[in-house]
Order: structure tokens, then sequence, then C-alpha cells
């Protein structure tokens, strides 16, 4: 897929915009976000060096960088057999 092209114009603006009141009202984030402040509060408790600090970071940050890198793909993919399936009925209703 081209750098900068279309879908990915598209998917970046979907992800910037609106998506905080969706994910104020979406149930299973706001469950996730009470998991990870019980979590930070664990994690704070125990009361690690600061090298451990940013070794444990280090890895929660490569975690959320697959993640997003894993979303942000499956997001594309998703929208590409959307405009190939959108494409199609055109060209069957055509015929």
């Amino acid at each position: 897929m081209k750098e900068n092209g279309l879908l990915e114009i598209i998917a970046a603006h979907r992800t910037m915009t609106g998506l905080e009141e969706i994910l104020k009202r979406d149930k299973y984030y706001q469950e996730a976000l009470v998991e990870e402040q019980a979590a930070s509060d664990i994690m704070d408790s125990l009361n690690l060096t600061s090298e451990q600090k940013k070794a444990v970071d280090r890895v929660i940050t490569a975690y959320n960088q697959c993640g997003a890198a894993y979303g942000a793909a499956a997001y594309r993919f998703e929208m590409e057999d959307g405009i190939r399936v959108k494409m199609e009925m055109g060209e069957t209703m055509c015929l």
C-alpha cells in the first residue's frame, strides 16, 4: 500500500477523531482501564529499583507498540476489504 495514500489518511483521521467519545461509552475499554490502574497500583507497591522500573517499562512499551501496529494493520486490512466489496457491488449492479 502507498505511504500517505487515501487509506492511510482515512485510517489516521478515524483513529484520531471522535475516538475519545466512543471510548468513554465502550464497556470493554472502561473495564480495561480499571484493570490497568489495578496493575499499576500493584507495580507501585513492589518498590522496584529505577533500573527494574525501566526494564518493566521497556517490556510494556514494546507490547503496546506491537498491539498498536497490529490494530492499525488490521484496520487498514478491513478498510481495504470494505472498499473491495463496495467496488465489486458496484460492478455487479452495472451488469
